[in-house]
């Protein structure tokens, strides 16, 4: 099979597949969920939707496939957010998008099992990274660009930076099972930039002139 041009433009999926995909998603997450990940698997998607597991392992040929596609279906990004260039509101935005998250089922439920199974086996570790990733993907994508602007410091790993930023709303949630407030969110912003906005030039340490 040839591989399509990249300038080719993309082909419309069919109505009744993108039907078909939804339903096995969302028996994988509500199997994942209810069962454990061990459950989500081509012959008990099949049994429990009626979709012959021929047309589940064409779209998803290994349980892997399937599991991280019901992730990634659950984790869908909210598109109606936007930036407006200011550091603070742009990160209390996304802060306040994932609170709402969080407090919304099958969001909440999936991650507590992923949670939960991880800590169970490791073999889905692999899946719990790739959730925490993709929760995490609107406020590394500001701080990335922050970065890149020049507006917070670059000697910070990006990845340090968006668990400053996520870790007290995961932490209020998850170990405290507690709301997390307007001002969790506000402290937390405040406390991040101001201690990781990049060196002005005034503060950085002059070169000595050589002789």
């Amino acid at each position: 099979m040839s591989e399509k041009s990249p300038d080719q433009p993309a082909v419309a999926e069919n109505p009744r597949t993108t039907r078909v995909r939804k339903i096995v998603l969302d028996a994988a997450t509500t199997l994942l969920i209810e069962e454990g990940h061990h459950a989500v698997t081509p012959h008990q998607v099949s049994k429990v939707t009626g979709i012959a597991r021929s047309t589940i392992y064409r779209h998803w040929p290994d349980p892997v496939s399937l599991l991280m596609d019901a992730i990634d279906s659950v984790l869908a990004p909210d598109h109606t957010l936007s930036t407006v260039g200011d550091v603070r509101a742009d990160l209390t935005t996304a802060l306040e998008s994932l609170r709402h998250r969080l407090n919304r089922r099958p969001f909440r439920a999936m991650f507590a099992a992923l949670l939960d199974h991880a800590t169970r086996s490791k073999e889905l570790i692999p899946a719990q990274r790739r959730f925490v990733t993709g929760v995490t993907a609107r406020l590394r994508s500001i701080v990335a660009e922050a970065i890149d602007d020049g507006r917070l410091d670059p000697s910070i790993k990006l990845e340090v930076l968006v668990a400053q930023l996520a870790g007290p709303l995961f932490h209020q949630h998850v170990m405290l099972q507690a709301r997390i407030t307007d001002e969790l969110i506000a402290n937390t912003v405040k406390g991040f930039v101001v201690a990781n906005e990049a060196p002005r030039a005034s503060e950085q340490a002059v070169r000595p002139v050589s002789s």
